[in-house]
C-alpha cells in the first residue's frame, strides 16, 4: 500500500467519509480511478504536545494498519488515519479490532450510498456561483 504524503490529498480525503473510534478517525476518499489504495498518518500538536508522544502513537498506528492492511485493498481509494491521544494506552489488538471495524462501516455506508451522502458529493460537483 502507498502512502500519502501530499497535503492536497489529505485535505481531499478530509472531504469523505468519516468513522470515529476512541483511538483515531479514519476518513476514507474514494479516488474514481484503479491506482492501489493509499494511506496517510497525522497527529496533531493538540492531540500530544511531546514529538515523542506524536511519534508514539503515528507508529502504533502504521503497524495497526499494517496488520489489516488486506482489508485497505480496495482499489482507487485514500485513507487518512488521525491519532488521537488514547491511541498511546489501547491495547494493540483493540486497536486492530477497531481499525477492522471501521473499515467494514465505511464499506458498508460505500455500499448503500445513504442519501445525505449522495447529496453531499453531488453538491460538491455543482460548479460554483460566481
Amino acid at each position: 500500500m502507498e502512502r500519502l504524503r501530499v497535503r492536497r490529498d489529505f485535505v481531499s480525503a478530509a472531504r469523505g467519509r468519516k468513522v470515529s473510534r476512541r483511538a483515531f478517525v479514519l476518513q476514507t476518499r474514494y479516488r474514481g480511478d484503479t491506482l492501489p489504495a493509499r494511506i496517510g498518518f497525522t497527529v496533531t500538536k493538540r492531540t500530544a504536545k511531546k514529538a515523542v508522544e506524536r511519534n508514539r502513537i503515528r507508529r502504533r498506528l502504521k503497524e495497526v494498519a499494517r496488520a489489516v492492511a488486506g482489508e485497505f485493498d480496495r482499489t482507487g481509494t485514500d485513507h487518512v488515519l488521525i491519532g488521537r491521544r488514547p491511541a498511546l494506552t489501547i491495547p494493540f489488538n483493540d486497536l486492530k479490532s477497531d481499525l477492522s471495524a471501521a473499515l467494514a462501516e465505511l464499506a458498508a455506508r460505500a455500499e448503500s450510498g445513504s442519501p445525505s451522502e449522495t447529496a453531499a458529493r453531488n453538491a460538491a460537483r455543482r460548479p460554483a456561483d460566481g
